[in-house]
């Protein structure tokens, strides 16, 4: 299928597609950090840079149109706006295009909290546009842990033009076992200043008000990751055991545990990750967290760390769209 990206970030969905054999034959990004991501792997993708401006007579045709629509105005960790909110109505730049181009399918993704925000009505505005422009709409909420050591909820939106053969996608899965979630562990090893960064096992912890808190869930990594932790118990580490006696001594203060090996933390837009050697606390690498969301090691080199990590929290998680694309 020749397929094109809005919003389309450092091409999460574009790599996914691609890994299956589709065409991307076009994109937008307006994030000059993520555009220069972007056309490093994809130098011949046509790449327009605000949705906002786009003509759609334009464009070239494509079967399907993709697109992780600004999630800020829906987030818990945001204000909460919704289409009050700029960002927010970027999805109907969405639907004007989608309008004018008729594509047969779309696939959007956005936050959990799309589903509940503004009482329902916000997601029930977003299935009646698309139910007037002429698709059938479906939707399930995944967990990224099933593919990636991670944990991050997200909602997938696929729209079925009417008129054309279409087959039903979702629901996917059978994820009910906790013990199908990845392991942190698979993310590998990385020597970072004489540290095996997944030494023994990992477990969650803030920094609260100066003093380590173990934690079961997560807050996210996003695009203020590189400001450091605060002292609210907001922003997450993950901690890496010492094995030796004075490990536990040290950190059993707080009331509730995450076990060895759970998935990471949510890579998202407010809330600080990092490691735990035994005598402070570093944040996690790049490399890191360009594992955590399915890309290839050093898949955004080449601009600021404080860039790249903004860039991966606010990706999709390749392996994700990757599972869901096969069955169209």
């Amino acid at each position: 299928m020749k397929c094109f990206s809005l919003f389309s970030g450092i091409g999460g969905f574009d790599l996914a597609l691609q890994r299956l054999g589709h065409k991307v034959v076009g994109s937008c990004e307006i994030d000059k950090h993520a555009r220069l991501i972007y056309r490093k792997h994809f130098p011949n993708v046509p790449l327009w840079e605000d949705a906002t401006k786009i003509n759609p007579e334009e464009l070239p045709d494509f079967e399907l149109l993709c697109a992780g629509f600004p999630c800020q105005a829906f987030s818990v960790a945001g204000k909460g706006l919704g289409f009050k909110d700029r960002r927010g109505n970027l999805f109907f730049e969405i639907a004007r295009i989608a309008k004018e181009k008729r594509p047969q399918y779309l696939f959007l993704e956005n936050v959990k909290n799309l589903l509940s925000h503004d009482n329902g009505r916000t997601f029930a505005t977003i299935i009646n546009t698309l139910d007037e422009m002429g698709y059938d709409v479906e939707w399930q909420m995944l967990n990224s842990k099933y593919f990636v050591p991670q944990n991050r909820e997200r909602v997938f939106i696929i729209g079925h033009l009417r008129g054309k053969s279409r087959q039903k996608i979702f629901p996917l899965g059978d994820f009910c076992s906790e013990d199908d979630s990845k392991e942190l562990k698979q993310i590998g090893n990385i020597d970072i200043n004489g540290h095996n960064s997944l030494l023994g096992g990992v477990y969650g912890i803030v920094n609260d008000r100066g003093k380590l808190r173990k934690v079961e869930n997560s807050t996210n990594i996003d695009a203020n990751y590189w400001k450091g932790f605060d002292n609210h118990a907001e922003r997450t580490g993950i901690c890496i055991p010492v094995l030796t006696p004075e490990w536990k001594e040290k950190l059993q203060n707080g009331r509730r545990f995450k076990e060895d090996r759970e998935p990471s933390f949510t890579l998202a837009a407010k809330g600080l990750h990092g490691v735990y050697n035994g005598t402070s606390i570093r944040r996690l690498t790049p490399l890191e967290c360009e594992r955590l969301q399915g890309f290839p090691d050093n898949w955004t080199e080449g601009v600021s760390d404080s860039q790249r990590y903004k860039c991966l929290g606010n990706a999709v998680t390749v392996s994700v769209i990757e599972y869901i694309a096969k069955n169209f």
